[in-house]
């Protein structure tokens, strides 16, 4: 059962000055076609192997380095991300753990498959899959202006993953995940979030902001300017 009335009328009391802009550049096509099935489970699988996850955090809980990604599933421009500079970012810097991604999931396009898409990612968290559901979700996207993520192939994600799928359905429907939900989109308004995706690299050197499907160079950049000194 969808919950956008509920979590819409979360969202609403959040609605200030400021608020998100759902807006994809950079590289948004929207042109995905109807989804019937999930495919590319073992890619995704493939893409974290042997990288720790938790929660919603993707490396060593002790690199110097974070990128937190605002990012949603409905957005063309998150995709094209997910299939370019973060495989780029995660072989190059979290590997070897200089870097650690950080996926704060939100529903910038005001969507029913970015909400769901939202609330999906958020309930993988507590498997400690965030990002496996996330990159898998944006394999599969279809087209932004369609209802195109449905509970079914959330769940069949989910299974593809390898998770507990009862366990996954029972934090979906939980009120956890809205209050969660709510949390990250009032931390993306504080960030004054414009665009998704939207990459913030924070390091002891300060920090920076990327906006859009950012090439790994703009990411090399970024985190040589905020990492620590060599």
């Amino acid at each position: 059962m969808s919950k956008r009335y509920i979590v819409g009328a979360v969202v609403a009391a959040l609605v200030v000055v400021g608020v998100i802009v759902g807006i994809s550049v950079a590289g948004g096509g929207g042109d995905g076609g109807e989804v019937t099935g999930i495919e590319g489970a073992a890619d995704a699988r493939e893409l974290v192997e042997g990288i720790p996850q938790q929660g919603r955090v993707l490396g060593d809980p002790d690199a110097p380095v974070t990128v937190v990604g605002y990012g949603d599933i409905a957005c063309p421009a998150c995709k094209t991300a997910s299939e370019t500079s973060i495989p780029e970012l995660i072989d190059e810097y979290v590997r070897d753990g200089r870097v650690k991604l950080e996926f704060v999931a939100i529903d910038a396009l005001r969507t029913v498959s970015g909400e769901r898409g939202a609330l999906g990612v958020i309930a993988a968290e507590e498997q400690d899959a965030a990002w496996s559901l996330s990159e898998l979700l944006y394999k599969n996207q279809g087209d932004e202006r369609s209802e195109w993520l449905t509970d079914d192939l959330l769940e069949e994600a989910v299974a593809g993953l390898g998770l507990d799928v009862a366990d996954w359905r029972a934090a979906y429907d939980g009120e956890g995940v809205v209050t969660r939900f709510a949390e990250y989109e009032q931390r993306a308004i504080a960030a004054e979030v414009r665009v998704t995706p939207t990459f913030v690299v924070e390091g002891p050197r300060g920090e920076r902001t990327l906006e859009g499907a950012a090439n790994i160079g703009a990411f090399r950049e970024a985190i040589d300017e905020v990492g620590p000194r060599t």
